[in-house]
């Protein structure tokens, strides 16, 4: 299983701070969590960063495989100032 933990705007938004899914491509890992949580949208996982051994991935590399026991962070950047 990966485990997944959301921050930020996924998290304050759906009120889900963690949960386990099946390896695979990040894809197939927010296929997997819109079909657990189908009250979430699409589109925010558009603009998101996922790291992964801390490195961040965006939208352009979702095709990257996560491998089993592994973990990954969803978030989004945010600014004020």
């Amino acid at each position: 299983m990966v485990k997944v933990i959301f921050y930020n705007l996924l998290r304050s938004k759906y009120h889900v701070k963690e949960m386990l899914v099946e390896p695979g491509t990040i894809h197939h890992i927010i296929s997997q969590v819109l079909e657990a949580h189908t009250e979430m949208d699409i589109n925010d996982f558009k603009t998101c960063v996922i790291f992964n051994k801390g490195n961040p991935i965006h939208y352009r590399g979702f095709h990257k495989i996560i491998e089993d026991q592994e973990e990954i962070i969803i978030t989004h950047f945010v600014g004020g100032g």
